[in-house]
């Protein structure tokens, strides 16, 4: 090989900056291909690890139960209302004769206006047992969780979410105070640490927590409950849980083939699929968009060289005659091609990572960079300036030295 790849690079760079605007309208579709293809492969990373951190602060294995929405036709309307089947002693079958359950914690929520001196908040209040702490992962920032005692003697006790705390204490010590639930006088015993809004969109910071029996018996004077948070033991498929969860409170509410369940059982994985189907959907349209810049990119580099070799016949031929073979011009031109694809695609990653950090940071999202997306966008852009660079690299051989410099 007569010229060295460092002569071949030197060269490309050349042109390049002599024909900087037309090489730069070249390289924006590799450019915007590899900044979609960059900043959407981050992104879809920072949401995937955001959704297992939140699964993991929110409780593991976890599937709820909850009563169904039911009709329900009055003298003048007609109305929804949850069911009234789910009781107690459900749930203590359920942790008796189902396998696979680690924990269960049975509980009604409703939303109550608290109060504490001169200042209000709506809040959403669960009674709950104790065990709800550890399946949810909720640890404390002060004070106690009410216990199993506290349950059986019906204490008004709670523990409240970071914004009750916030809002209604201004950040000072509520520990053995009392805020009115509902006009019931009720002690803070706890504050559970910041969590945000779970999978649901359900903002866990505005939750007071209170034993189950109190709230059934003190609070509403109920005998059923709206659901269960059960925690599947490590290992057991929830999807599996969740048949058998159905196929056992069927049996035990004596229902019908032809009933429909007055109950709805999902998981945290049902929750994560949907929002992962949305991601993959999103994902390709990335793609399309990405394969549509990378031809527009590949076009634009194939019709700048095209130009670029009726322009310089005169060098074409002047090589030839000083020894040249048709290789060495073939690989010339297919380097400048490629030189203007890895550059576009250099800029491309780096414009992608800067919208990773933008929208990372403003979605509240980890930041993630993925090298595997940054290598793939390399050799993609890569193989596209091989590939555009090929026809026009070949037709530069047809140029006969003598036809050139003499014509």
């Amino acid at each position: 090989m007569i010229y060295s790849i460092n002569f071949y690079l030197r060269i490309a760079l050349q042109n390049l900056v002599v024909h900087k605007t037309r090489m730069m309208l070249a390289l924006l579709g590799i450019l915007f291909a590899v900044m979609s293809l960059v900043a959407f492969g981050n992104v879809s990373s920072s949401m995937k690890k955001k959704i297992d951190d939140e699964i993991g602060r929110f409780g593991k294995n976890l599937v709820i139960l909850r009563a169904s929405l039911i009709f329900q036709a009055g003298r003048t309307t007609k109305q929804f209302s949850e069911a009234r089947t789910l009781k107690l002693a459900d749930v203590k079958r359920i942790k008796e004769s189902l396998q696979g359950v680690e924990e269960i914690a049975p509980y009604y929520d409703t939303t109550y206006p608290a109060r504490y001196e001169d200042k209000t908040l709506k809040v959403s209040v669960i009674g709950v047992t104790d065990n709800i702490f550890t399946i949810k992962n909720a640890g404390l920032i002060m004070g106690r969780y009410f216990t199993q005692e506290d349950d059986r003697a019906t204490e008004k006790k709670a523990v409240v979410g970071y914004k009750v705390y916030e809002n209604l204490f201004d950040l000072k010590d509520p520990i053995g105070k009392n805020i009115l639930i509902y006009s019931v006088p009720t002690e803070i015993i706890g504050v559970i640490e910041e969590k945000g809004a779970d999978l649901t969109g359900q903002d866990q910071d505005i939750i007071v927590y209170m034993p189950l029996n109190t709230f059934m018996r003190r609070y509403s004077n109920i005998d059923y409950i709206k659901g269960a948070y059960i925690q599947a033991q490590d290992g057991v498929p929830l999807n599996d849980m969740k048949k058998r969860l159905q196929v056992f409170i069927r049996k035990i509410h004596n229902m019908k083939e032809s009933e429909q369940d007055d109950f709805s059982i999902f998981t945290m994985e049902d929750i994560v699929r949907t929002q992962e189907e949305g991601i993959r959907l999103v994902s390709v349209l990335t793609i399309i968009a990405s394969t549509v810049s990378f031809l527009i990119g590949g076009l634009g580099i194939f019709a700048i060289m095209l130009l670029s070799i009726s322009e310089r016949k005169m060098e074409i031929g002047i090589r030839r005659v000083v020894g040249s073979k048709k290789k060495d011009i073939i690989l010339q031109f297919l380097t400048e091609s490629v030189i203007v694809a890895l550059i576009g695609g250099m800029f491309g990653i780096a414009v992608g990572s800067v919208l990773t950090l933008i929208v990372d940071f403003v979605g509240g999202l980890p930041v993630m960079f993925k090298p595997t997306n940054i290598f793939v966008a390399l050799v993609i852009s890569m193989v596209v300036g091989v590939l555009a660079g090929i026809y026009p690299a070949v037709q530069g051989t047809k140029y006969e030295p003598v036809s050139v410099l003499y014509g």
